[in-house]
């Protein structure tokens, strides 16, 4: 397996429909891993056909290979949360960030979560909301990185989370 990132060929898009068995493949490489939660419940393929379905999974790629995948939640399951700042509706959730094993550590996340904001503010959004696990510090410091100010803390889904939030800045 080749697994040397081509750089130059980094595609940041909307999933195809062809793509979503590939982007479950990819949730499941990261299952037990040292800092992710997830399990062979979720994220899976409900989640993956609901993103897809309403034009919310993106994925990235080098040349043909799918590295990494990123989702905009269409309905905020977060509002109810009281430590946000930003309450106005206009706000999207994140959800289900994911790199491939073999290309971690290189930025990835950071550059889709940066793609996935300017997705956002074009959808007129003015900020985004996050949950991210504490035993996921490599995630917390990708978001710190983006700009993602940890509001609080939470317990949901049998997990305990920091509730991130930024503030999108609005084109003019």
């Amino acid at each position: 397996m080749n697994d040397k990132l081509d750089e130059e060929s980094l595609i940041f898009e909307k999933a195809g429909a062809e793509e979503t068995e590939k982007v479950l493949s990819l949730y499941q490489s990261v299952f037990g891993s040292a800092f992710c939660i997830w399990s062979d419940d979720y994220p899976g393929a409900e989640e993956i056909r609901a993103d897809y379905e309403t034009n919310n999974l993106f994925v990235l790629r080098s040349g043909a290979k799918l590295v990494g995948a990123i989702s905009i939640v269409p309905e905020n399951e977060l509002d109810d949360l009281e430590c946000w700042s930003i309450h106005d509706g206009r706000v999207a959730e994140i959800a289900r960030v994911a790199v491939a094993p073999a290309y971690q550590g290189k930025g990835l996340a950071l550059n889709m979560v940066r793609e996935t904001e300017k997705i956002l503010i074009n959808r007129g959004c003015r900020g985004v909301h996050l949950l991210v696990a504490r035993k996921n510090i490599p995630a917390l410091k990708t978001y710190e990185k983006a700009g993602y100010r940890v509001m609080g803390e939470c317990d949901m889904f049998g997990h305990r989370f920091y509730a991130c939030e930024k503030e999108l800045e609005q084109r003019k």
